[in-house]
């Protein structure tokens, strides 16, 4: 059926393939591994697609691994399909040990019994993003002097990837006592609130980089991004907050236009966290004020925003982004997270 290899190694990739939000908290990337076995399940979702497999070890029984793949969303923009790993296929997967499952690994290739060999985030048939399209846009809404948001939009960059496990947290500085509390009770890997489906925070969508459409009238903005299927309301024609609101994981936010800039003020957040790797905690307090500025010609626009939260930082927090129109649809993401107890024996 097939068997297992561990090679410890430092294996050196690029960059690009660290960037993702959590993977050197949930495998080691120091352990390079590698896994000859049989297709059992291949679970094409989000965030992470998996890849079971049935695996002969030393005694002769049968285990199941569960390797991760990238998030069925990209993967399809690549050309994946639900039928690329076929159950009762030979396989030989390359990857990286996961820091506490031990029969849990990161998919970085992997070879059929046929020669063919598909590696992650390979693109096979992909319908590639066209970013800023070089068309005529108006800049503004109507003849109203508006600027125009509408359309569907990528995330250009800059990313980057949180520290690794082991490394200083960049942002614990900020903290007061009371937020290096709520980050010391804080397991990233098991409290990721991504796990649960939860879109994180406004920083994580607007890093995320994934499609997101934008639309607008006189009186809302409506901005429905992919990642999570997360979609907020910015109210144009409050003044202020309305009394009493419930807590929610993106708030409450109103919103205005300054020249070529709409500022959306949002407060009403629920506990949570604004970086989930290593861990930065917010309270119900924060107050978020995020600046879109259209540049390009319309065609693109930077991102800024600032976080500020008087029970858990002693300081301001602020991030700045870019984003770009494009040709690729907004996904339904449909988020499943299934519980991974495959570590019994399979028989």
């Amino acid at each position: 059926m097939g068997r297992l290899v561990f090679c410890l190694l430092a294996f050196w990739i690029s960059g690009g393939t660290w960037a993702h939000h959590s993977m050197t908290w949930h495998f080691d990337r120091d352990q390079e591994i590698t896994i000859e076995g049989v297709v059992r399940d291949f679970k094409f979702v989000n965030p992470h697609g998996r890849l079971l497999l049935d695996v002969i070890n030393e005694s002769g029984g049968t285990e199941v691994w569960d390797c991760e793949l990238n998030g069925a969303a990209s993967a399809a923009r690549n050309g994946w399909t639900t039928d690329l790993f076929r159950v009762g296929q030979g396989i030989t997967v390359e990857g990286f040990a996961a820091r506490r499952n031990e029969r849990e690994c990161y998919y970085q290739s992997g070879v059929f019994s046929d020669g063919t060999r598909i590696d992650r985030g390979e693109q096979i048939e992909a319908d590639v993003a066209v970013i800023s399209p070089s068309v005529e846009r108006p800049s503004t809404v109507g003849s109203s002097n508006v600027p125009n948001f509408g359309g569907v939009w990528r995330g250009a960059g800059p990313f980057g990837g949180p520290p690794r496990p082991g490394e200083a947290n960049p942002h614990v500085w900020i903290l007061s006592e009371a937020g290096r509390q709520a980050l010391d009770a804080y397991d990233p890997i098991t409290e990721d609130p991504s796990l649960e489906c939860r879109p994180v925070s406004i920083r994580r969508l607007w890093s995320n980089g994934s499609p997101t459409e934008i639309r607008q009238d006189e009186s809302i903005v409506i901005i429905h991004h992919e990642w999570m299927d997360a979609e907020r309301t910015v109210y144009l024609n409050q003044d202020t907050h309305p009394e009493g609101l419930t807590g929610s994981a993106l708030g409450h936010s109103i919103g205005w236009y300054e020249g070529r800039t709409l500022v959306i003020d949002t407060v009403a957040y629920e506990p949570g966290f604004i970086y989930q790797f290593p861990g930065l905690p917010h309270s119900d307090q924060l107050h978020t004020v995020e600046r879109l500025t259209l540049s390009d010609g319309g065609r693109a626009f930077d991102i800024t925003w600032v976080a500020e939260d008087p029970e858990y930082f002693v300081d301001s927090l602020s991030g700045a982004h870019n984003w770009a129109l494009t040709d690729t649809p907004v996904g339904k993401y449909n988020c499943v997270h299934p519980e991974l107890g495959v570590s019994e024996n399979a028989n």
